[in-house]
């Protein structure tokens, strides 16, 4: 099990986590995590950004053309079918 240590930071406590739990996690200064107390814990969890529907299709449609392709591409259309697909 790790520890970590509170500081004073300006008017406010912060906690100073090992290089090794950060990394870890993916997590390194300026991440924001989610702080919850439960059962007389203080847990923090990283907060992962959710991202919509349409933020989701706009990075698929840049990664593709980054890939050469044809955003939306309907590649697999034309190949014979494989298994019990109905069309």
């Amino acid at each position: 099990m790790n520890s970590a240590t509170l500081r004073s930071w300006g008017g406010a406590i912060a906690v100073s986590l090992p290089k090794k739990v950060l990394a870890a996690l993916g997590l390194g200064a300026g991440a924001e995590v989610l702080v919850k107390i439960e059962g007389g814990n203080i847990l923090l969890s990283p907060a992962r950004k959710r991202f919509t529907l349409g933020q989701l299709e706009k990075e698929q449609r840049a990664l593709e053309r980054a890939a050469g392709r044809l955003p939306g591409g309907e590649d697999w259309t034309g190949s014979p079918s494989r298994g019990r697909e109905l069309l």
